[in-house]
């Protein structure tokens, strides 16, 4: 008897070790295809900004109108469509709505291509803003979805910093992409052949679509109510509805997403504007720029996700404010390679301080997923994170339209390098006196919380 008990002892461990293994498994798929999935987006949103050149001459575009374009156009429809995608994802189901959210912004990425006026343009541009506004909110619901609390800050670090490497890749891509095109535009056959390269590039990047729209859809995602929070739970915390947990912790959520906005208006005023401001400054091509800023920016994203959980094993006092108190840290420096960007005398040196720059908000940024998921109780979590899409739109919004309006005050080729600098220059102090008011509200919030969240049996 008792060694039969020992073989169904042992047995049943091997089963069980089986079946946490193919869990985990699926996790690191479902991981992979979510990172895939924000690489095509990426290059899609990077393109954007690389073709504004083109925009300009073929279209006789103002600076205004970039900026609508690359700002307006993008951030105001993805601020008002994120928490509706939030509220959808929570609802309906996150791997649904994510996929619905993909196919959304490759058609609009393949009708960008065939627009002839500015107002055509806007329209495609708010449909890829639209389908891209649910990408980051639902992705970051997703991982605790797929991973248990002991793996979801390695989860976390390489979706940031693989989406963030993504952006470089991105965006080095697509000057690859204008520099063959611009090479190979006559050997196209018919009607092709007459199409600028930024339309051909456009309807190059849309094709994906169809394919990642199905691996989204097909995604395994584990045991999603592994750890869900019972619903009489939820109801004696009273936080069953958005407005009464917002209500309840305004001060914890205006230091935590006052300080992403202020920074977010920071490093986009940098990815949007440099293709277009390092010609006028030095005269360097935009296929080039796009290779020198994307090579730039995978530099910052290894130093800056490498950097985070570093200082997090250095410094090991609370595991739940340690990651507020190390990014307060991090944003406090970013001031400083900002306010060196006027004064650099080369695409170079511009590209190093973009760099230095972006690694320390990438450290502190890189942060924010695990601080956002263990603010949100899990049956409000894309809700949330919706917030995080609402703060970066306005941010997109904010910085384009700013810089836009202030480089045509400053005459000279240097113009735009100064009008960065102005914008982001405060922003980055804005965000860093957010981020230190931060540990203290956000240490209530989670005490308050905590009892109606779940309690990951692993």
């Amino acid at each position: 008897m008792d060694g039969s008990r020992g073989r169904t002892g042992r047995s049943g461990h091997f089963a069980g070790t089986g079946v946490a293994c193919t869990r985990t498994g699926l996790a690191w798929y479902g991981l992979g295809v979510l990172l895939m999935t924000t690489l095509f987006a990426f290059v899609v949103r990077q393109m954007l900004s690389l073709i504004a050149p083109s925009l300009q001459l073929s279209m006789g575009f103002t600076d205004l109108q970039l900026g609508m374009l690359q700002g307006l156009g993008m951030a105001v429809f993805a601020s008002v469509a994120s928490y509706p995608m939030g509220w959808l994802a929570d609802r309906f189901g996150r791997r649904l709505i994510l996929a619905l959210g993909v196919a959304c912004w490759s058609l609009a990425t393949a009708l960008f291509a065939f627009q002839s006026g500015f107002w055509g343009l806007f329209a495609a541009t708010v449909g890829i803003a639209v389908g891209e506004a649910g990408l980051a909110p639902i992705v970051f619901a997703l991982i605790p979805d797929l991973f248990p609390e002991k793996q979801r800050n390695t989860a976390n670090f390489i979706f940031y910093g693989g989406s963030l490497l993504g952006a470089g890749i991105g965006m080095a891509l697509g000057g690859v992409l204008l520099q063959w095109l611009a090479g190979a535009h006559g050997g196209f056959p018919g009607r092709l052949a007459d199409f600028d390269s930024w339309r051909l590039a456009m309807i190059l990047i849309a094709l994906p679509g169809p394919i990642f729209f199905l691996l989204v859809l097909t995604m395994p995602l584990g045991n999603r109510n592994e750890g869900a929070t019972p619903a009489a739970a939820v109801d004696s915390a009273g936080d069953r509805d958005f407005l009464p947990y917002a209500t309840a912790h305004w001060r914890t959520l205006a230091c935590i997403f006052g300080s992403i906005f202020a920074m977010a208006v920071a490093m986009t005023s940098g990815v949007m504007w440099f293709p277009l401001a390092l010609p006028r400054a030095f005269g360097v091509d935009p296929a080039t720029i796009g290779v020198g800023l994307g090579t730039a920016i995978t530099v910052a994203t290894f130093a800056g996700v490498l950097l985070a959980p570093l200082t997090l094993r250095l410094r090991r006092a609370d595991a739940d404010l340690d990651p507020v108190r190390a990014a307060a840290i991090f944003v406090a420096l970013t001031p400083l390679p900002a306010a060196l960007l006027p004064f650099a005398a080369s695409a170079f040196q511009a590209y190093c301080i973009a760099a230095v720059q972006g690694a320390l908000g990438i450290a502190a940024s890189s942060l924010m997923p695990g601080v956002l998921q263990k603010l949100a109780p899990a049956h409000l979590r894309s809700r949330v994170l919706a917030l995080l899409g609402i703060v970066n739109a306005l941010a997109l919004a904010a910085s384009p339209l700013a810089i836009g309006a202030i480089s045509g005050l400053i005459e000279g080729p240097r113009g735009m390098l100064s009008a960065i600098a102005i914008v982001s220059l405060p922003s980055l102090i804005v965000s860093a006196i957010l981020m230190a008011l931060a540990p203290r509200p956000y240490g209530i919030t989670l005490r308050a919380i905590r009892p109606a969240l779940a309690k990951d049996p692993t």
